[in-house]
Formats: structure tokens, sequence, C-alpha cells
């Protein structure tokens, strides 16, 4: 059997998935509400308070990454697939982190677009 060349320059090792830091892995969420001090997202694997994360805005409202912290996380809905497993759906509450004035000025665009396209503010809380 003919061995294949080694085209790397250094060799790369594995990192374990414990090792990984899960808190730097990508969670698609939907976009639920924004405000000028954070935002709520909809998503399929819980998220634990503290950890920090990115609110990347749509390109509709600015695409802009903006740094977070999950403030809360619960669980709000359970889902049967079709290949009969349980989904779970929850939502957390980001509270924005250290943004600096030009994305404090997209956040305040976003949110005029979202006004301007009749967008209703909710005044209640969501925790």
């Amino acid at each position: 059997m003919a061995e294949t060349p080694e085209r790397r320059r250094v060799a790369r090792i594995t990192v374990p998935r414990n090792l990984s830091g899960a808190e730097l892995e990508l969670h698609l969420a939907r976009l639920m509400d924004l405000s000028s001090l954070g935002a709520r997202i909809e998503h399929h694997e819980p998220m634990r308070q503290g950890v920090v994360c990115y609110v990347d805005l749509p390109p509709a409202l600015g695409k802009v990454r903006l740094t977070g912290r999950i403030v809360w996380t619960r669980a709000i809905a359970s889902e049967q697939t079709l290949e009969s497993d349980r989904r779970h759906r929850f939502q957390s509450g980001i509270e924005f982190t250290e943004l600096t004035p030009q994305q404090d000025a997209a956040v305040a665009a976003a949110l005029q677009k979202l006004m301007a396209a009749g967008a209703e503010p909710n005044p209640e809380p969501s925790r």
C-alpha cells in the first residue's frame, strides 16, 4: 500500500471535546427582541448564565457583531420531531458589554429601523 506524503509543515494535534471550550462553540439562535442594553434570543441548546457570547445583527439591521453575556436562560417548549426525538426550545437574555461607540450607534440605528418598520415596543420584562 502506497503511503500518502505528508503535506503539512507542522503536525496538528486533536483537541479533545472536553478541552475544546464549549463556550466557544457556535449556537444558532433567533433574535427575538433588541434594546439598547441587550437582546432576547431563542435557541435549541441550553446556555449557562454568565457565558460571554456574540450577537450578530442581520444585514437588514446593520450587520454588526455585539459582545454580551447570558444573564438568564429558560426552557420554553418541548417538541417531538418526526424521528420521535424530543427537541427543546430555550430563550436567553443577553446583556451587552463593552460596546464601542460605533456599536452603540449601530444598535440605535437598528432600533430606529425596527420602529420605522412598525415593530411594537414590549414594555414587559422578559424574565
